[in-house]
C-alpha cells in the first residue's frame, strides 16, 4: 500500500508539541516546559512551579496511565475525571484521590479549577475536545492522535494557537532514557553522520476489535510513535514515505476499510541526503512488548534492546537466556517516561 505524502503529514502533525511560545498558566502563573533530553533540568523547573489544576477526560487504560503519573507529580492537582461509564470515573477518583468525577467531558473542560486538560478519550473525539478546551482557555495534553484526519488536525492546532493555549501530544518515547541516549549519541557525534535508522514496535497481543475499528489504523494508533521517533532521531523532515500492510493475526481486522485492515506493517521513510528510516510494526509478539531502535552512522552504531524487569540470566547446557520475558506492555515499559 503506497500512502500519499499528505497522510504522513497528518501523522507527523500529531507527533509534535505545538506551543505558541512560553505561555503562562492564567490562574497559577507557571509555564510548562519540556525536560531536556538526558538531563534533569525539566524536573528542577517542575519543582519550582506552582500547583496546576488538572482535569482528565477518559478513565480507560491510557487515562489511568496518565492519572497515575499525575498523582506522582507534586505540582499537579487532579481536580476532576470523566468517563461515559461513570462508575469507572468514580473508581479512578477514589483510587487516586481526585476530588470530583462525572460522565460529562464538558464538565471537565469548563471546571473553574482546571488549568489544563488531559484528553484520554477515543481518537475520534480528540479534535472537538481540543477545540472546546481552547475556547475555554484551557491548556491541552492530548493522547495521540490529535485527530484522525489532516484537516481536523490542522484546525485543532490552529484553534489552540489562536487562543494562546498550549497543545502537546503524548509521544512518551522521547522522554524514555534509552531513546534519549540514542539521540544524545547522534547530537554528540558518537556515531558520526547518520546513515539509517531502524525501529521495531510489536505489541504482545492485538487490542480489542472495537478499538481497532474507527481508531485510524495501525499507522495512526501504533506506528505514530515510530514515525515520530524517526523524525526525532533524524532531526529533520522526511521527503517521501512507502508503507506496506497486511493482516495475519485477526481476520476481523482484515475486513475493515483502508489502513485499519492491517495488523502488520513495514514503513520506509526517505529523509534528505538519501538517509532512510525503516519501521516494522505488528500487533502481536507472543514473547512480550518488543521495542528496539538502531542508528547506523559513519563512525559507528548505537542500538537499544528490550527492557526487562531484571538483568538476571539463566545458563544451562541447553540454552542461555534472560530469566524473565520483556515487560508485558507500554504501561510498565514506559512508566517513568510518562511521568
Amino acid at each position: 500500500m503506497r500512502l500519499s505524502f499528505s497522510f504522513f503529514l497528518a501523522v507527523a502533525a500529531t507527533t509534535q508539541a505545538f506551543v505558541p511560545g512560553p505561555v503562562r498558566l492564567p490562574s497559577r502563573g507557571a509555564s510548562l516546559m519540556a525536560p531536556e533530553v538526558g538531563r534533569t533540568a525539566g524536573w528542577s523547573r517542575l519543582m519550582a512551579m506552582k500547583d496546576v489544576g488538572v482535569g482528565i477526560i477518559g478513565a480507560g487504560r491510557i487515562g489511568i496511565v496518565h492519572l497515575e503519573a499525575l498523582a506522582g507529580c507534586p505540582s499537579a492537582i487532579p481536580v476532576i475525571i470523566s468517563n461515559p461509564t461513570v462508575a469507572k470515573a468514580q473508581e479512578a477518583a477514589v483510587k487516586f484521590n481526585v476530588r470530583e468525577f462525572t460522565d460529562d467531558a464538558m464538565k471537565v473542560i469548563q471546571h473553574p479549577d482546571v488549568d489544563a486538560v488531559w484528553i484520554c478519550s477515543p481518537s475520534q473525539y480528540h479534535a472537538d475536545q481540543i477545540k472546546a478546551c481552547a475556547a475555554a482557555g484551557k491548556h491541552v495534553f492530548c493522547e495521540k492522535p490529535i485527530a484522525t484526519g489532516l484537516a481536523e488536525t490542522i484546525e485543532a492546532i490552529n484553534t489552540c494557537r489562536e487562543a494562546g493555549v498550549k497543545l502537546m501530544t503524548a509521544l512518551q518515547r522521547r522522554f524514555d532514557p534509552n531513546f534519549a541516549r540514542v539521540k544524545r549519541a547522534i547530537l554528540e557525534g558518537e556515531v558520526g553522520n547518520v546513515v539509517s535508522v531502524k525501529l521495531t514496535s510489536r505489541d504482545p497481543s492485538p487490542p480489542p476489535f472495537e478499538y481497532v475499528r474507527g481508531g485510524g489504523g495501525i499507522f495512526k494508533d501504533m506506528a505514530v510513535h515510530d514515525l515520530d521517533m524517526s523524525r526525532f532521531l533524524m532531526g529533520t523532515e522526511p521527503e517521501s514515505i512507502l508503507a506496506l500492510g497486511s493482516c495475519h493475526i485477526d481476520e476481523r481486522i482484515g475486513s475493515l476499510p483502508g489502513a485499519e485492515a492491517f495488523d502488520t506493517a513495514v514503513v520506509i521513510v526517505k529523509y534528505p541526503g538519501g538517509k532512510t528510516a525503516t519501521i516494522d510494526v505488528c500487533r502481536q509478539a507472543p514473547y512480550g512488548y518488543d521495542q528496539r531502535a538502531e542508528v547506523l552512522g559513519l563512525k559507528g552504531m548505537i542500538a537499544t534492546d528490550n527492557m526487562y524487569p531484571n538483568t538476571a540470566r539463566i545458563f544451562t547446557k541447553d540454552s542461555t537466556r534472560n530469566a524473565d520475558l520483556p515487560y508485558d506492555f507500554f504501561m510498565s515499559r514506559y512508566k517513568d517516561a510518562y511521568l
